[in-house]
């Protein structure tokens, strides 16, 4: 059963000064499913959220939250819960009074926001934590109150602004765990902004790749990753090598002193100028039986990884050294080198072809 459109987007400007921050930018969110908008400092992902959450108004365009239109809606009169990368706790209220912040104004009794209180704390992991201020609090678990803060009047839409990029790695990732199975939990529809691919890919159900104020593509995270429309998605999300080509017969390419193999080249004309990618994983070197875009390489350099080592290795006749990433078990099977030569392979099927020069 398809889902139903809860906010949706159309062709939404914004200028600041003479600098364009967003261009004729149209996107639609399902109920219940978790967003994000992923690209690099200064993509636009931030002005974007803001605009949803009415503290900037847009240039031109309009925004429609569950068939409403909200694009010129004070911030009171709309229904989101937000939670910034600074948490933003008010430090002279308790974390009970925190939370019951915003259900003062939505006139809840004391009783009612005593329980919700309770309720919310339970829900985020933090019960008995009433009474403590958000200076006894450790960064994760006042980034908890925040998200309970935020979900305490049970918005249609959460919004979060890098609400882990200020927390160490082993706390990134386990609060990235919780707040992923507390929003299916709740089904709350949820906006994330970052920059951080591993949190896009591990936490969303669409990632929205955003870049110089355009969205450069919009997939699930698989579709993203194995599929990327542009030299940008292939660059920012995940790993890729990048070989400049030109196209030398049907399905074929040559890069440099390489004649290669390609699935993906029949939108090219023969002489066009490309670029092929691939990712570290997809390079093979257990090659029995193949025969396409065998090549002999060197390995420059070994980097041990846990539970793989990237090689970097210098291709013959190629002068630009390609990233290759091998298993533990499949290392210990080829018992590589520095300086060893060995023979891998860029499957076809592996290689994605993009037209223009690098």
């Amino acid at each position: 059963m398809s889902k139903q459109t809860y906010l949706e987007l159309h062709n939404i400007h914004q200028m600041f000064g003479t600098h364009q921050a967003l261009k004729d930018v149209s996107l639609n969110v399902d109920e219940g499913e978790f967003v994000c908008f992923l690209g690099p400092s200064g993509c636009g992902k931030t002005s974007l959220l803001r605009i949803i959450a009415g503290l900037d108004t847009p240039t031109s365009g309009a925004i429609l939250q569950a068939e409403k239109n909200i694009t010129h809606s004070p911030i009171s009169q709309r229904d989101f819960g937000i939670v910034f990368q600074s948490y933003a706790l008010f430090p002279n209220l308790s974390v009970a009074d925190n939370i019951a912040y915003g259900l003062v104004s939505k006139k809840f009794s004391a009783n009612d926001r005593r329980a919700r209180v309770t309720e919310l704390l339970a829900t985020v992991g933090m019960s008995g934590s009433e009474a403590k201020y958000p200076a006894q609090l450790s960064g994760g678990q006042q980034q908890r109150v925040a998200l309970a803060r935020a979900l305490a009047t049970s918005p249609g839409l959460l919004l979060l602004d890098e609400p882990l990029s200020a927390l160490d790695a082993r706390v990134r990732a386990h609060l990235r765990q919780e707040i992923k199975q507390l929003q299916e939990k709740l089904g709350v529809t949820t906006i994330m902004v970052t920059h951080d691919q591993e949190e896009a890919l591990t936490m969303a159900d669409k990632i929205v790749v955003m870049n110089q104020g355009v969205i450069e593509q919009i997939g699930s995270p698989q579709d993203v990753y194995a599929h990327p429309q542009s030299p940008f998605v292939a660059e920012f999300v995940g790993e890729m090598n990048f070989l400049s080509a030109k196209v030398s017969g049907t399905g074929q390419m040559q890069s440099g002193g390489l004649t290669l193999r390609c699935d993906q080249s029949s939108h090219l004309m023969f002489g066009d100028a490309a670029q092929l990618a691939i990712r570290p994983e997809d390079v093979r070197f257990h090659i029995a039986g193949e025969k396409d875009n065998l090549l002999n390489a060197k390995v420059l350099h070994l980097e041990f990884l846990g539970s793989r080592v990237r090689s970097l290795l210098h291709l013959e006749n190629h002068e630009r050294p390609i990233l290759a990433d091998i298993s533990m078990n499949e290392m210990s099977r080829l018992n590589l080198s520095q300086g060893q030569t060995i023979t891998c392979q860029l499957p076809h099927d592996r290689l994605h072809v993009f037209g223009g020069a690098a």
